[in-house]
C-alpha cells in the first residue's frame, strides 16, 4: 500500500495492510507530480501534477519502470481510491 504524505489519519489503511501483510509506503509529493496517469482529474491535476494521487501512487511506489495494472477504482460512497501498479522487482 501506498500513500501520499499528506496530514490526516491513516488507522484504518495501516490496520488492513497489518491485515493483509503488506507495507505502507510513503510517497512525496515530487514523486507523485512525475507520474504519467490513466485517469484524469482536472482538480487532482491542478492540485498535485497528476492526473490521479491513486494511480501515481501505485506508480511510485512500485518504482522506475512501473505500469499501471489498469485505471483506478473508487469506492461506492467516495472516500476511497486505489490503483495497481507493477514494477522491475514486485
Amino acid at each position: 500500500f501506498s500513500a501520499e504524505v499528506l496530514d490526516g489519519d491513516y488507522t484504518a489503511l495501516v490496520a488492513l495492510a497489518e491485515a493483509l501483510c503488506l507495507p505502507v509506503l510513503s510517497v512525496l509529493p515530487a514523486q507523485l507530480a512525475r507520474q504519467t496517469t490513466l485517469s484524469r482529474s482536472p482538480r487532482v491535476e491542478a492540485l498535485f501534477g497528476t492526473g490521479s494521487l491513486a494511480e501515481a501512487a501505485a506508480l511510485a511506489a512500485a518504482g522506475p519502470g512501473a505500469r499501471l495494472i489498469g485505471p483506478r477504482v473508487q469506492s461506492a460512497d467516495g472516500m476511497a481510491t486505489a490503483a495497481i501498479a507493477e514494477g522491475p522487482q514486485t
